[in-house]
C-alpha cells in the first residue's frame, strides 16, 4: 500500500508547550498553520501543555476545524522540553513521530518528502531536514544539518554516524521524522543532559544502529536564539567551561538509555 494513499502519512506530530504569552501565541498558531497546509498530512497532531494552566483553554482555542486530529494533552509531571517531547511521544500511536518546536514552521512539503523517502529507504529510522535558521523577524541566518551531505563527511554521504557525531556537533532534531519503536527501545530525551541533550539523544540513536538521514531538501524554518528559549537561557547563564563540560558528559551519557541524575558544580571541573 502507498503510503500517500488519502495524502496521508503515518505520522504523528508533537508540539512541545511549556510558555505561551502573546508574542509565542502568534508564533504557535503559524506553526499549526504550516501543519494544515502540508501536501502530504501527518495522521495526528499532539500539543502538550502543562496541566491546569490557562494554555489549555488558549490552545484549545486557537484548533482548526478539519478532519486533521489534534489532541491537547495536559502533562502534570515535569514540563520541561523533553520531558514535554517524550510524554508526547509516549501518547503517539503512530509508527512514526515528528516534533515541531511551537515558534517553528514545516516546509509544506516536508511531509512528502519524508514519505518518499522512507519508500526508498526502508532501513533508515530516522529522518532529519535542512533546517534554514532565522531570526526573531524571519531574516536568513545560517543552514544546519547540512553538512551530511559534503564530500567525506561521513562514511556514507547523507548518512549522520557516531563516528562524524564524535567530531562534530552542530545538529538539530527539530522537524525530525522517526520510529517511535526506536524511542520505546533505547528512550528518549535527557532533561538531566542540559544544552547538549540533542547531542546525547543523537549519539544515543546512532549507537545503537538507528539509521539517520538528512534528506537533501530544506524541510524546517528554526527560530534560532529567540529571547528566552530554552536554548537563549542555557548560553546566557553557561560560561565557557560548562559548556565544554556538558558537551563532555554528552559522550560519556550516550551508553545508558536512561535518564540518569547529574549534577554541574564548578568543583566538577
Amino acid at each position: 500500500m502507498n503510503k500517500m494513499e488519502n495524502n496521508k502519512s503515518k505520522i504523528t506530530v508533537i508540539i512541545p508547550v511549556h510558555e505561551l504569552d502573546e508574542g509565542t501565541e502568534k508564533s504557535l498558531g503559524v506553526a499549526i498553520e504550516s501543519i494544515n497546509l502540508q501536501v502530504v498530512k501527518p495522521e495526528a497532531v499532539i500539543i502538550v501543555v502543562p496541566k491546569g494552566s490557562d494554555i489549555v483553554k488558549t490552545v484549545s482555542g486557537m484548533l482548526p476545524k478539519g478532519k486533521l486530529k489534534f489532541t491537547v494533552l495536559e502533562n502534570d509531571g515535569e514540563t520541561d522540553f523533553c520531558s514535554q517531547v517524550n510524554f508526547g511521544i509516549a501518547n503517539t500511536k503512530t509508527e512514526w513521530f515528528s516534533i515541531l518546536e511551537y515558534d517553528d514552521e514545516y516546509s509544506s512539503i516536508w511531509f512528502k518528502n519524508v514519505v518518499e523517502y522512507q519508500e526508498a529507504y526502508p532501513e533508515v529510522g530516522l529522518f532529519m531536514p535542512m533546517i534554514a535558521d532565522v531570526d526573531k523577524k524571519g531574516g536568513y541566518l545560517g543552514g544546519t544539518n547540512e553538512a551530511v551531505w559534503a564530500n567525506m563527511f561521513s562514511d556514507e554521504m547523507g548518512i549522520l554516524d557516531t563516528e562524524a557525531l564524535l567530531r562534530f556537533q552542530n545538529f538539530n532534531t527539530d522537524g525530525m521524522v522517526m520510529k517511535t519503536e526506536h524511542i520505546e527501545e533505547f528512550g528518549g530525551f535527557k532533561a538531566a543532559i542540559k544544552l547538549t541533550f540533542i547531542y546525547e539523544f543523537l549519539l544515543r540513536m546512532t549507537s545503537n544502529g538507528v539509521r539517520t538521514m538528512v534528506i537533501p531538501k530544506i524541510g524546517y524554518m528554526h527560530v534560532n536564539l529567540r529571547d528566552n528559549s530554552l536554548f537563549a537561557n542555557y548560553r546566557k547563564d553557561m560560561d565557557g567551561t560548562e559548556s565544554k563540560w556538558w558537551l563532555q558528559k554528552a559522550k560519556k551519557e550516550y551508553y545508558w538509555s536512561e535518564d540518569r541524575a547529574i549534577t554541574y558544580t564548578k568543583d566538577t571541573v
